[in-house]
C-alpha cells in the first residue's frame, strides 16, 4: 500500500475540480465517493466511455493500467436483445406488482430483494468517484484501495 502526504487544500481543490467536471459533463449529481459512477450519473456504455476519454484528455491523465471492459459493461451487454427481453419481462412484472399494490392498498414485500436488472453474466468492478479522484491526483490510474492519503495542514 502506497502512503502519500497531501495538503488538505490540494485534496479539496481536486475534489471540487473533478466533481464539477463530471457533473458538468453529465448534468447529474455526484452524491457519494464510493458509489458507482454509472449508477450515480445515470449513464452507461458509450456515454461512460466518452466521459472517461474527456476526463483523461482534459486533465492530461494516463490510461495505463485502466481497462474499460474490466470496469464496465459494453452497450451490447446492457442493451442487446437478451437483456432487452429480460428487462421487458421485468417491466411487465413490475407493472403487475404495481397494480396489485394499488388495488390492495398494501405494498408487495419480497423475502429477499430481487435483482431486476442483470445485464451480463460477466462480472465488472465499476468505477467510483473516489477512484476517479485518485486517478486525477496520481495522473495515472491507481486503484483507490492501493493508496492512502495522509492529509497535512499548512498554517500560515
Amino acid at each position: 500500500m502506497l502512503i502519500r502526504q497531501l495538503p488538505y487544500i490540494e485534496l479539496k481543490d481536486a475534489y471540487q475540480t473533478v466533481k464539477c467536471f463530471v457533473e458538468g459533463q453529465t448534468h447529474a449529481k455526484i452524491y457519494s465517493l464510493r458509489g458507482d459512477i454509472e449508477e450515480q450519473l445515470g449513464i452507461a456504455g458509450d456515454d461512460t466511455e466518452e466521459l472517461l476519454e474527456k476526463f483523461i484528455k482534459t486533465f492530461g491523465l494516463s490510461a495505463n493500467g485502466f481497462a474499460f471492459d474490466e470496469h464496465f459493461y459494453s452497450e451490447g451487454e446492457q442493451f442487446g436483445s437478451g437483456p432487452l427481453l429480460i428487462n421487458f419481462i421485468v417491466l411487465i412484472v413490475k407493472v403487475f406488482i404495481g397494480l396489485i399494490e394499488i388495488l390492495s392498498f398494501k405494498p408487495v414485500k419480497f423475502a429477499c430483494q430481487p435483482n431486476w436488472h442483470r445485464p451480463s453474466e460477466r462480472k465488472v468492478s465499476g468505477l467510483t468517484f473516489k477512484q476517479m479522484l485518485t486517478w486525477y491526483l496520481e495522473k495515472d490510474f491507481v486503484k483507490a484501495e492501493n493508496i492512502v492519503y495522509q492529509l497535512t495542514i499548512h498554517a500560515n
